[in-house]
């Protein structure tokens, strides 16, 4: 089971039409980035793990740091793995494919699926719709109506306008047309901000609580990155001004960020993502920590086919997650978009579930004729 080889393939996926992401406002998304770690066993194994970016500064690291930290070492010495990342990525960005594409060899080793070397909690877990972009209220009625004949239980919209006076408004539409039939959440993007074409007005604790105070009493299900993704204190006084479930987490890349979180006691819902987070390997120390303090686990997986399959591993393997993130906003983002990278996409059945795969390792391969195609980099 020793290592003898990885590699890094970096690819640029054109869109069939560009998506008007939150999170880079006034920039429209035209690429589906692919960063895949390739990691190869003696055993004639092949591991993958891939993140959503295209990392030069990764390449740039590759002989020097991620080569000689992996090969030769056996494929279950998972927390050497894990540390050597953890310092490498004080010169490169998000090198935590490399741990996952270990577990996924790891896995087919086994001929497990990940979750059930992780914990076996559950064999399918619940799917909310996730939108990433602001549309008219019209257009997300209509989203809405879609997603409740596809047997959704719960749908995500954002909150990014720079006056949130306009993003309450619509929101109290969408939650007047549900009446029930479909749980609201909303995510406010203001973790991080991208200073690119269009800045968008940045929350204070004050509004902040205003906007959770007035969410709170239209009975929606959370409020998702309302502050800094720092500001622990301040997140920790706007839980406490409000019964509304506060989440986040997603884009935290350490153990001790989520030490003090708990510490703080930020959020309800920790939105961690083995993708950004370390691998599967410490987010399943940050998920026993969130177990330990009795709140709920839900990962962030706004990625790809490959980081979705990742997440849905991790949140099979606890029965702290009740449901996981499932990005689809139509027409931009299908499923068939956000999957295009895998040889099979990953759906949701009648009922709003996933059924998690039990192929062994991530339960998913990547289509590396397509990644061929596009691809700009190899190491």
């Amino acid at each position: 089971m020793k290592i003898i080889d990885v590699k890094l393939q970096l690819a640029e996926i054109p869109l069939k039409e560009p998506y008007p992401s939150t999170w880079n406002p006034g920039n429209p998304e035209t690429k589906l980035f692919v960063s895949l770690a390739e990691v190869i066993t003696d055993d004639g194994i092949h591991g993958y793990g891939a993140a959503c970016d295209s990392s030069q500064l990764l390449a740039g690291i590759w002989e020097s740091h991620i080569k000689p930290l992996l090969i030769g070492r056996d494929i279950t010495e998972i927390e050497a793995i894990s540390t050597g990342l953890v310092n490498a990525a004080q010169y490169a960005y998000r090198p935590w494919i490399v741990e996952i594409a270990c577990w996924d060899a790891l896995g087919k080793y086994c001929n497990l699926p990940i979750y059930k070397m992780l914990g076996g909690a559950q064999d399918r877990v619940l799917a909310y719709a996730s939108t990433g972009s602001l549309k008219t209220v019209d257009a997300r009625m209509e989203d809405m109506e879609r997603f409740i004949s596809e047997g959704f239980h719960i749908m995500k919209v954002r909150a990014h306008h720079d006056d949130p006076r306009e993003d309450l408004e619509i929101i109290g539409k969408i939650v007047e047309k549900a009446a029930g039939r479909i749980d609201i959440a909303v995510d406010a993007n203001q973790a991080w901000f991208f200073t690119g074409k269009r800045s968008v007005a940045k929350w204070d604790l004050k509004r902040a609580i205003q906007v959770a105070r007035e969410l709170e009493e239209m009975n929606v299900l959370w409020l998702e990155e309302p502050l800094h993704q720092f500001d622990y204190e301040g997140l920790a006084e706007l839980r406490q001004s409000t019964s509304l479930n506060i989440a986040g987490g997603e884009i935290n890349s350490h153990l001790h960020q989520f030490r003090d979180f708990i510490k703080y006691g930020c959020y309800d819902i920790y939105q961690t993502d083995p993708t950004f987070c370390g691998g599967f390997h410490i987010a399943r120390k940050i998920v026993g920590m969130i177990e330990a303090e009795n709140k709920l686990f839900s990962p962030h997986t706004w990625t790809h086919g490959m980081g979705l399959a990742a997440s849905l591993q991790i949140a099979a393997s606890t029965s702290a997650c009740p449901f996981i993130e499932y990005c689809y906003d139509p027409p931009y983002w299908e499923y068939t978009t956000r999957d295009i990278m895998l040889k099979e996409p990953i759906k949701v059945d009648a009922d709003g579930y996933i059924t998690v795969s039990q192929a062994p390792g991530l339960g998913v391969e990547p289509d590396l004729e397509l990644l061929d195609k596009y691809t700009i980099l190899r190491k």
